[in-house]
């Protein structure tokens, strides 16, 4: 091989890495020519070093270096030993990588001195945070490369470039660097400079703020490197990141977890990955995972002179110990060592560690620790004029708990609704309803103390706005979908068929591993691409409490709100031209009446004994207290917190002879109130497979309504049903319903050809007016981040549909025909669904299992 086509090999050898490194060792380290043999052991050493083999690629690079003094040739010298010193850089060992890089610099000129400058300036930016001297190397390369036709190290100027103009603020100039580095990738067919570029992108488009189009750019990075079967830590920990800002934790922790075992880890990468597995840990609440993987990337860090990431896994560790409950002083004391040290970096996380540190000052109580907590607060609130949403939603924060430990309530308030406007903004550049319910940022903190503020004032109007303020906001906006998109829709079907089979291997014993890996695959494939939905612009608007009296007058109506703060539950009476604030009791003790009330339906659908009466009591006194006092006969609805959404309102006393339906805002409830079917004389009923009744109350209903349309047996197919369900007025779904806990948008509906998925209701034009699903648990929502809720329910209601009667726990399927079959009596002669469910109710009183029954299915909507 000449010399030309050797080091054209050494520039190209990112473009296919493996057949480089066979190439080398093949061809030239056996040369005899020391200058092509230190060229042939610095591309294996490369190749080494960046499969995480650190020592044996070291080896092949101090090989490469004494072959190159051995060629007499200085530039080669040169190059080999600022490959050697990078390398060394990454290894943690930055005394001695450094200073192989300050000689290289010094010992030659021209382009091989641009080359040079290029690989220290990745240590200085990338590795040491050292920008300025970084932008620097830069700057002096790129005149060198100037006309000099090095396209291959031109790209990896632009690129380091970029990436140095985001972390010094220069957003408009990054982009141009990324993207340019793209072309010319693309150019020179360089493909994982190409997935790079993609990746950097992506980095750029999170840190303005803009979800969709990171998961975009790195979902595109990771199919280019994952045809190539490379795994890229950086891409990992962006990725990672990216879905912790969308509150999915447990897609973060998927994604690192895989990286961790997916191959041997450089030291730099190692620390890297334990820090993102320290944040996500974090995330989910797994504070003694996250305070070891934190100490561990801290102590890795140190030993790599990483400052700037070292201060990140220290602010972590404190964290998760303050999660964990550690005591508040010696907490700070690590904060105070923290706080400058990240302000002389500049280190993104200062806000955080600022806000942290005055947190746990305020519960230290001395005059200094109070001199803490205003100073961080007031310099945690300059960051409410960043750039992102989040970041200045974090400074308003900051700036309310300054306000509220200076009594000022009303600059609270003010700070409280600007800091959930720029949250509001965040969210509506996300067209994904999983995203907008998991990305809450700081919302709920911001609510709940504005709400806090509004009870201190005694203001029942204000502490009612302040309740809806961050309430099911993910539900407000209707969900932006790819309704048109054909490949989603293709995806969605091979993902029936699939689920399909895999349901007939199960019932055959047949092995049932390789159809869950391919169903798992669609699954990711269909929700990734949702996640990348742009949102529209809308934002939620904030609930006009006279709006709201003026709707509940018109249909003599009151609402009862339920609000928590600081583990308390208050009731907000809503109705007759006024609001009334009541405090209730405390959270954890409604939540176990809750459980309790379901436990008890679930023994009385058996035929066991149970105390509903009991049950129900115990329901009212823990969640409403005296909140319905004065209310007359008025029809009721309430709106429970996201934890307190699945409550049978039926079974209380109070509520089991009136009207009842519930609601997870009062915004959504005004909405619903307005909606109007597109079609008002279209009923559909559908009959699943495999149910214990067979659908029985469907034929008992549509016996008394012949104008109903009925698919059953193999007409319930799954088109069939989305096109009966489009715009029908009422339709009713006997099918058994599987609630996935894990992704709540892939819970389904049972029918003749496979799942009816959440996603396929969502590629609705017009949503079903009113919904009644009969089966089993079909009512099961999810709490997701603060205040938010996913499940089939809840989308159906966030896509405009009216009502939804669903059930919460197990049923019987003779009462449940029985209930059907009042139910629709009474829709038939012009009532709504509180009424109709009344009617069952009454239907069913007398015999316990039919009372169960009835008690077991709510309204949502109305």
């Amino acid at each position: 091989m000449e010399r030309d086509e050797a080091e054209e090999l050494l520039r190209n050898l990112f473009s296919d890495p493996r057949a480089a490194r066979a190439r080398a060792a093949k061809v030239l380290v056996p040369s005899p020519d020391p200058a092509l043999a230190s060229i042939g052991h610095q591309v294996v050493g490369i190749v080494l070093r960046d499969l995480g083999d650190t020592d044996a690629a070291l080896a092949e690079l101090r090989t490469a270096l004494w072959l190159a003094y051995r060629s007499g040739d200085a530039d080669r010298s040169a190059d080999a030993m600022a490959t050697l010193g990078g390398s060394l850089c990454l290894a943690g060992r930055m005394r001695e990588g450094l200073r192989h890089l300050d000689d290289a610099v010094t010992a030659v000129e021209g382009v091989p001195l641009a080359r040079v400058l290029v690989r220290r300036a990745h240590v200085l930016g990338q590795v040491l945070a050292r920008f300025e001297e970084s932008a620097e190397d830069l700057r002096q390369a790129r005149r060198l490369f100037a006309g000099a036709g090095d396209q291959v190290w031109e790209a990896r100027a632009l690129n380091l470039q970029g990436l140095v103009d985001a972390k010094t603020g220069d957003l408009a100039s990054a982009a141009r660097a990324f993207a340019r580095y793209g072309e010319i990738s693309a150019a020179l067919h360089n493909p994982i400079d190409v997935a790079v570029s993609e990746l950097n992108i992506g980095w750029l488009a999170s840190v303005g703020g803009d979800l969709p189009e990171a998961l975009e750019r790195y979902a595109a990075a990771a199919a280019i490197l994952d045809e190539m079967g490379v795994t890229m830590v950086d891409l990992v920990i962006d990725q990672a990141v990216a879905y912790l800002a969308g509150g999915l934790a447990g897609d973060a922790l998927a994604v690192v977890e895989a990286a961790l075992v997916a191959r041997p880890l450089q030291p730099r990468e190692q620390a890297d990955l334990l820090v993102a597995v320290a944040e996500v840990a974090l995330a989910a609440g797994d504070w003694d995972r996250a305070v070891s993987a934190a100490e561990d990337g801290s102590a890795m860090l140190r030993g790599q002179s990483r400052d700037v990431h070292r201060l990140e896994a220290d602010l972590l560790s404190i964290t998760a110990r303050d999660r964990a409950g550690a005591p508040a002083a010696s907490l700070l004391r690590r904060v105070e060592r923290v706080v400058p040290a990240m302000r002389e970096a500049g280190a993104p996380q200062l806000p955080q560690a600022l806000l942290l540190g005055a947190s746990l000052a305020s519960r230290v109580r001395s005059s200094r620790a109070d001199g803490l907590a205003s100073a961080w607060l007031a310099e945690a609130a300059t960051f409410r004029r960043a750039a992102t949403g989040s970041v200045r939603a974090l400074g308003w924060l900051a700036e309310a708990r300054a306000r509220e430990a200076a009594g000022d309530s009303g600059g609270v308030l003010r700070a409280c609704e600007l800091g959930l406007r720029a949250l509001d903004e965040h969210h509506a550049t996300l067209g994904s309803q999983e995203l907008r319910a998991g990305a809450a940022g700081h919302g709920a903190a911001l609510a709940e103390l504005g709400t806090r503020i509004a009870i201190e004032r005694r203001d029942a109007r204000q502490v009612l706005r302040w309740s809806e303020r961050w309430r099911a906001t993910a539900l407000s906006t209707p969900a932006r979908t790819a309704r048109h998109d054909p490949q989603t829709a293709a995806d969605l079907a091979a993902l029936r068929a699939q689920r399909r089979r895999l349901d007939e291997a199960r019932a055959d014993g047949s092995p049932t591993g390789p159809l869950e890996a391919r169903a798992t695959r669609l699954e990711q494939t269909v929700r990734r691409r949702l996640l990348q939905e742009r949102g529209s612009g809308e934002t939620a608007a904030s609930l006009d409490v006279r709006v709201l009296l003026d709707g509940l007058a018109d249909d003599d109506t009151v609402m009862v709100e339920l609000t928590e703060v600081d583990g308390v539950l208050h009731a907000l009476t809503a109705g007759r031209g006024r609001v009334r604030h009541r405090v209730v009791g405390e959270a954890d003790a409604a939540a176990k009446a809750v459980d309790f009330a379901l436990f008890t339906l679930r023994q009385a659908a058996r035929g066991r004994r149970a105390q509903l009466d009991v049950a129900g009591a115990r329901l009212e006194r823990s969640l409403l207290g005296a909140a319905l006092d004065g209310v007359g006969e008025s029809r009721i609805v309430v709106s429970g917190t996201a934890a307190l959404q699945g409550v049978p309102w039926g079974l209380l006393p109070s509520l089991a002879h009136r009207p009842v339906t519930s609601t997870p805002s009062a915004r959504l409830w005004l909405r619903a109130r307005s909606a109007r079917p597109a079609d008002d004389d279209r009923r559909v009923m559908l009959v699943g497979p495999g149910l214990g009744s067979g659908g029985a109350e469907v034929p008992a209903v549509a016996a008394e309504d012949p104008g109903a349309e009925v698919l059953d047996g193999d007409a319930a197919t799954v088109a069939a049903a989305l096109a009966a369900l489009d715009g029908a007025s009422l339709a009713h779904v006997a099918a058994h319903g599987h609630f996935r806990e894990d992704s709540p948008l892939f819970s389904s509906l049972t029918l003749a050809d496979g799942p009816l998925l959440v996603h396929d209701l969502q590629r609705l034009e017009r949503p079903p007016h009113r919904v009644v699903l009969s089966a089993c648990e079909s009512g099961v929502m999810q709490p997701v981040g603060d205040q938010e809720l996913l499940g089939l329910a809840a989308a159906l209601l966030s896509m405009g549909t009216a009502g939804v009667v669903s059930s919460l726990a197990e049923v019987d399927d003779a009462a449940t025909v029985d209930v059907m079959v009042a139910l629709h009596a009474r829709l038939r002669q012009g009532g709504g669904l509180g009424d109709a469910m009344l009617a069952a109710r009454e239907a069913a009183a007398g015999d316990p299992v039919l009372a169960a029954t009835a008690a077991s299915f709510t309204v949502l909507g109305t």
